[in-house]
């Protein structure tokens, strides 16, 4: 979908004619002649048309995002995607028959990595990932400085805590933690990501602790701070998840293994069974 084609489709949800949509932005012919695709809006005005009618941007730029986006992008999304249904539904065959499709494809070698992890977490064959790979994803972190405002970066962070030192693992986040104290305006997709940093390391972080006699071992700062991040966010739709997933981490370091049952079983009653199924317990 091209802009002007979103444009015209927000306009039809609105209720607005041409005029409505346009007035005090542009005029209403070349508002016009924008929605035909015959001339094109400057990001500046484009914005100003998307913010005075409330129209949310994600939403709006998430329509025309496979027309502008370069094709190995869209390539590496559809992938991702499909890879992620079958890794949230434990379905083996699905996951490695999408890994074989990524390692012939144009996307990024990060990407690839990640997904080689994840097909081992699954098959449980992590042990069986050589040393010399093990080592590419530690150069790769320490060689971005700001790894964690870099997208590929982090999301690869975020899938190898497994196959990490565990210093390592516990250094970085001491860093990562540090780095968004100080970090000011974060935007939502941002925040998300960085709600996925922390569950990914609470759960990697709990079968640690857990001793030989099933009891917690030391928690330390890294799991308060990454369950305080999680109850930090707002309680809005897009993170109850997140937060509700504070209170089972919590429930889970604090001995209480009944409440985290409750909360989990409460969660895959009401059907979120996509994230909720890769808890322990």
């Amino acid at each position: 979908m091209t802009i002007g084609e979103a444009l015209k489709e927000m306009q039809k949800e609105l209720g607005l004619t041409g005029k409505e949509m346009a007035a005090g932005i542009i005029t209403t012919g070349t508002y016009s002649r924008v929605i035909h695709g015959t001339r094109r809006i400057s990001s500046d005005l484009l914005i100003k048309l998307l913010l005075k009618h409330n129209i949310d941007l994600s939403y709006f730029f998430d329509k025309v995002s496979d027309t502008y986006m370069p094709p190995s992008n869209r390539l590496e999304q559809k992938l991702s995607s499909q890879f992620g249904l079958a890794f949230n539904n434990h379905d083996i065959v699905a996951a490695v028959t999408t890994f074989e499709q990524i390692k012939k494809a144009n996307v990024s070698i990060h990407f690839k990595k990640r997904v080689q992890i994840a097909v081992a977490f699954l098959t449980k064959t992590t042990d069986d990932l050589d040393n010399k790979f093990k080592k590419s994803i530690i150069d790769d972190l320490n060689k971005e400085s700001n790894w964690i405002f870099n997208i590929q970066a982090l999301l690869l962070f975020a899938t190898s805590f497994e196959i990490l030192p565990i210093e390592f693992v516990e250094k970085k986040m001491v860093f990562f933690f540090n780095k968004i104290s100080r970090s000011k305006n974060i935007s939502e997709i941002m925040k998300e990501r960085f709600a996925i940093v922390c569950v990914n390391y609470l759960h990697w972080k709990y079968s640690q602790t857990i001793g030989l006699n099933g009891k917690i071992g030391i928690i330390g700062a890294n799991v308060v701070n990454a369950i305080n991040y999680l109850q930090s966010l707002e309680s809005t739709t897009h993170f109850i998840i997140y937060i509700i997933s504070a209170k089972y981490y919590s429930a889970l370091f604090s001995g209480n293994l009944t409440r985290a049952k409750q909360i989990k079983e409460n969660l895959l009653d009401m059907g979120c069974t996509l994230v909720v199924k890769n808890w322990p317990l």
